[in-house]
């Protein structure tokens, strides 16, 4: 999967996540500061761990009884009394209250999620846009295959990812430079069969600024860069 379309979904997931429990974290404020405030009866709850929706019934002063659910964070029994708010224009509307800093953490972990996949998202077009300017503009060299060598640096699930690695010599200056492509989940010395030399774009005035062209790597792992 393309890494701009990847983290693309991951900032949509965290926009939708921070809106859902955002708007949740809303309500519940917008009912603390204008619903009624009363007591009610708990008649029954479904849900064991983080939010349950809990039933109760309660008595308006016009002293008309209305039963009515919404999600609580407290635990709470059969046959509890609890406060509630409620929308005096809805009274089907209810709030207990103790949501809110519980929402929030939602809204923290979605914002979070957004930041990371917008951050990445910009490192990622940044990265798209110098490599079409290396393959536009860039000289195209023939580097020579060194190795296939192990990423130490980190793991890719349980082992450590491959790099392939090759160098080419400035006829310019006799100067001496090192390639290293980008790390791939599977091993390239199959798709590396026959081949001496790699092709590589690099920066005429800076060779050290390069794109390795990986394209015969099978799709869907990496393709060029």
């Amino acid at each position: 999967m393309n890494k701009k379309v990847a983290v693309s979904i991951l900032m949509l997931a965290g926009a939708l996540f921070l809106v859902i429990t955002l708007v949740s974290v809303s309500r519940s404020v917008s009912m603390k500061n204008n619903g009624v405030q009363t007591q009610g009866t708990v008649v029954s709850k479904s849900g064991k761990k983080g939010l349950s929706n809990v039933t109760v019934s309660f008595e308006t002063p016009d002293r008309k009884c209305v039963t009515a659910k919404a999600a609580k964070r407290e635990f709470v029994s059969a046959g509890d009394k609890v406060m509630i708010w409620y929308d005096p224009a809805n009274q089907q509307k209810i709030d207990f209250g103790d949501t809110i800093g519980y929402n929030m953490r939602g809204v923290i972990a979605g914002g979070l999620f957004f930041i990371l996949g917008f951050y990445y998202f910009i490192r990622y077009s940044i990265t798209d846009k110098k490599d079409k300017k290396l393959i536009s503009s860039g000289e195209k060299i023939a580097a020579e295959f060194v190795s296939v060598d192990r990423n130490e640096r980190y793991n890719m699930g349980d082992n450590n990812p491959w790099l392939i690695k090759c160098k080419w010599t400035d006829n310019r200056n006799s100067r001496e430079y090192y390639f290293v492509s980008k790390d791939y989940t599977v091993d390239p010395d199959p798709y590396l069969i026959g081949r001496s030399h790699i092709d590589v774009f690099i920066d005429p005035d800076d060779p050290a600024t390069y794109l390795m062209d990986t394209s015969f790597m099978p799709k869907g792992n990496n393709t060029i860069g």
